[in-house]
């Protein structure tokens, strides 16, 4: 429809505005209902994404341990770099060595971004050998990186007679473990099985503190699977005291402040042996990792990859680890994976090997 309007005898037709105006928001309503029906979306930000949300940080062993103890630092310190502050919730949930929290994360945790596990490397060997774990496929997490690299070390009270490795080949002595998935299992059993020690492990023990208990009331002789970094930060006292003796680390490398204790596989006779060894312990590159579970939004994941690598430079969180003694030397998600990706594609011949090493 148009306006009249007459102007010097002659009549003019004009639009009329009001009637544009409506069929414009016609337009706009008809474009609306289109998208809704279509299922398009305008684009979530970074910030907007965690607004409002809690993120929750699970943890597959007691509170006060190593896997605790670096969780709880990454809970206080990652909110701030991820947009809408989410608020954040640390539990603990052990059982099988790490494994119960593990599968959790696999199978049950939300897969929205507001789950993260610990999801340790311990775990992801034994499903690669087809140990335990073998319903999940550890490349389909959505790896997050890991806070650092470390060595897995074993300790001997100062009255168990154990001064050096020699000894673990002289005589049987007991060490401590949660369960056959654990780090603290393995790795004894493997040294057993490749150098010929005579650790005897015993299963049940809760965590890090209650071996450590165990240890001063003299029900074991020592403990394999307690970190580096755990030694030298929860159970310092006994370490200076000379009560508590490292005898050998495994890992690809010494941890910076046990330059004097040897490396397992240094031990070695055979390059076959050595192959074994470094091929169990490569898992200690990646020994504080994260992951979300299989299937979370793309952008979720890169917000958490990002908060990530930002807390792991934050003076706050650097300045609390070294308070608290903890290492940091992260990994980041592609690196992580990478470590993730050589396990899985060890050669065939190697896997039988480690996992005869084990023990399974």
């Amino acid at each position: 429809m148009f306006c009249q309007n007459t102007r010097n005898g002659i009549r003019i037709e004009v639009p009329n505005p009001w009637e544009a105006d409506m069929k414009s928001r016609h337009a706009i309503s008809i474009i609306g209902a289109a998208v809704a029906v279509l299922g398009f979306a305008a684009p979530v930000t970074a910030a907007d994404y965690f607004s409002g949300k809690t993120l929750k940080l699970t943890v597959g062993s007691n509170a006060g341990g190593g896997y605790d103890t670096y969780t709880r630092l990454l809970g206080r310190h990652l909110p701030r770099h991820i947009g809408g502050r989410p608020a954040v919730t640390v539990r603990n949930m052990p059982g099988g060595g790490g494994l119960k929290s593990v599968q959790y994360a696999y199978k049950v945790a939300k897969k929205d971004g507001t789950e993260i596990a610990n999801v340790r490397a311990s775990n992801a060997l034994d499903s690669i050998l087809g140990i335990r774990g073998t319903d999940m496929d550890f490349l389909k997490f959505v790896w997050i990186g890991s806070m650092a690299s470390d060595t897995d070390v074993c300790s001997f009270w100062h009255t168990s007679g154990v001064k050096s490795y020699d000894d673990l080949l002289k005589k049987e002595v007991t060490v401590a473990a949660t369960g056959k998935g654990a780090q603290a299992f393995m790795f004894p059993n493997a040294i057993n099985n490749v150098l010929g020690t005579k650790m005897k492990i015993i299963l049940g023990y809760k965590g890090t503190g209650d071996r450590v208990l165990a240890l001063e009331q003299g029900e074991i002789a020592g403990s394999c699977g307690i970190n580096g970094s755990t030694l030298l930060s929860r159970i310092t006292r006994h370490v200076k005291d000379k009560k508590l003796i490292p005898i050998i680390q495994s890992g690809l490398k010494p941890h910076p402040q046990l330059k004097q204790v040897p490396l397992t596989q240094s031990f070695a006779k055979t390059d076959e042996q050595r192959e074994v060894l470094n091929a169990i312990f490569s898992q200690m590159e990646i020994a504080r990792p994260y992951a979300a579970p299989p299937g979370i939004p793309a952008n979720a994941a890169a917000i958490l990859r990002a908060a990530f690598d930002k807390a792991m430079t934050d003076a706050r969180l650097l300045k609390e680890a070294a308070k608290l003694r903890l290492e940091i030397s992260p990994t980041d998600s592609s690196g992580t994976e990478g470590i993730i990706a050589r396990l899985t594609n060890l050669p065939a011949d190697i896997k039988k090997k480690a996992r005869t090493a084990i023990g399974q």
